[in-house]
């Protein structure tokens, strides 16, 4: 008989796929808007629930609860995982990302010009760029590997986000942010803590140390995160450290961290936060709901953004595949 799964666990991994995806659609009513916009057009409050996209934001046509292209992305990198029964196949998910490529719905998501130029190079069999430029650092690699961090092969987590960031990023600072990401959402669905301010160093000194093998530039800005920030009380609202965020990975990891950490006793508060602070707020918001759903679980996720889910259907029979492979 196959072994059980602990229903808390599964409640996590379900956490991690549906919060991310709600997150992303939220967040992808404001891109591109600073955050006194944001605050001008919607109040200090900001995004509250997933809404049509602002005027003056990257995507105005954005409807409420689409999923956009960082959740396409990990949904990817999940069928290839499943597929392959929790192994890396390089093969099978460079064919996979490719095909987002001819995708409407991907396209439609707002995937940004250097995700799809570095998707393109690696589609066409030449080497990732790796001058420095947001091509070379952009965080659609690190951001994808959340759902890694779902597979029941703890120790194999690091490897494999490291392994399908390289697949289209040779800059190892995004190998290093795809690891801490997919390493920190791992920790919280197994049931790690961060109840006080020595739990919360705690977990940024591991991660510091999972970059720090891997590159130390990335861990430089890791051991930045938000050092300034009240780990003890609720957040009521946004810092100015923590807003605005840009799309390279040295900036919008750590930032998107941070606002998990201050906003981690509710993932309501977190989710709307990180959709609210401007600038690149899809995929901020993408990090904020993974590390959210792991940490508290789908039963936390509000029903009122769940049925705005037109993809709900493919995005619970995505977990319940990877919580097969944990039995």
């Amino acid at each position: 008989m196959p072994n059980k799964i602990d229903e808390k666990v599964a409640d996590r991994i379900r956490g991690t796929i549906l919060a991310s995806a709600c997150a992303n659609s939220m967040g992808g009513s404001c891109i591109g808007v600073s955050r006194r916009e944001i605050v001008a057009s919607l109040g200090t409050q900001g995004i509250r629930d997933l809404s049509p996209g602002l005027l003056r934001s990257h995507l105005p046509g954005h409807e409420p609860g689409t999923i956009l292209a960082d959740t396409y992305l990990a949904l990817s990198i999940a069928d290839s995982l499943i597929a392959y029964k929790g192994k890396f196949d390089a093969a099978d998910l460079k064919g996979r990302l490719t095909a987002l490529l001819e995708s409407e719905s991907f396209l439609k998501g707002a995937p940004g010009a250097p995700c799809l130029a570095a998707l393109r190079r690696m589609a066409d069999g030449e080497e990732p760029a790796n001058d420095g430029s947001l091509e070379a650092l952009h965080d659609s690699a690190a951001v994808r590997a959340y759902v890694i961090g779902c597979l029941p092969d703890t120790s194999s987590v690091v490897d494999i986000a490291v392994e399908q960031a390289k697949l289209t990023h040779a800059d190892s600072r995004v190998w290093a942010a795809a690891a801490v990401l997919a390493e920190s959402v791992s920790g919280f669905i197994a049931g790690k803590r961060l109840d006080d301010e020595q739990g919360v160093r705690d977990y940024v000194k591991t991660e510091f140390a999972t970059a720090q093998k891997i590159d130390a530039r990335f861990a430089e800005y890791w051991d930045d995160v938000a050092p300034d920030l009240d780990y003890i009380h609720p957040a009521h609202e946004l810092p100015y450290s923590l807003v605005n965020v840009e799309s390279d990975v040295q900036e919008a990891v750590p930032t998107a961290v941070g606002i998990f950490l201050i906003f981690r006793h509710n993932l309501e508060e977190a989710l709307c936060a990180a959709a609210s602070a401007g600038g690149d707020t899809d995929t901020a918001a993408a990090v904020v709901g993974a590390l959210s759903g792991a940490y508290h679980g789908a039963s936390a996720i509000p029903e009122r953004w769940l049925k705005q889910l037109p993809e709900r259907n493919k995005l619970e029979a995505a977990a319940d595949r990877i919580i097969a492979l944990w039995q």
